[in-house]
């Protein structure tokens, strides 16, 4: 697609290029989540959510129990079936997703 910006032609690989020196002129420092520390504001908080829901037991039941449905959903909506099961995956692999989010690029 070309459109006329003062006499000259401003193509797509132009505009491309354009938001990839933006994006590398606003690339930051990278900063890695550390859990809190035990004492710390919202460590109880943390505890409960992270450690004993979501790395526990209820996390795991809960994942595979969605993990079951998309299963029985993807025979009959494949459009449902196929997002649960990644949910599904995505909540019993919580631990290891949340450390490569912090990971320092």
């Amino acid at each position: 697609m070309l459109t006329l910006i003062r006499g000259r032609t401003f193509r797509t690989i132009d505009a491309a290029v354009l938001f990839l020196l933006a994006a590398f002129a606003a690339a930051g420092v990278a900063h890695a989540f550390a859990a809190p520390a035990a004492g710390d504001l919202g460590y109880d908080i943390y505890d409960i959510v992270v450690n004993q829901g979501v790395k526990g037991p209820l996390g795991f039941v809960g994942g595979v129990a969605a993990f079951l449905f998309g299963v029985s959903r993807l025979f009959s909506n494949i459009m449902i079936g196929i997002p649960t099961i990644v949910a599904a995956v995505c909540l019993i692999k919580a631990d290891s997703i949340l450390q490569t989010f912090g990971m320092v690029i």
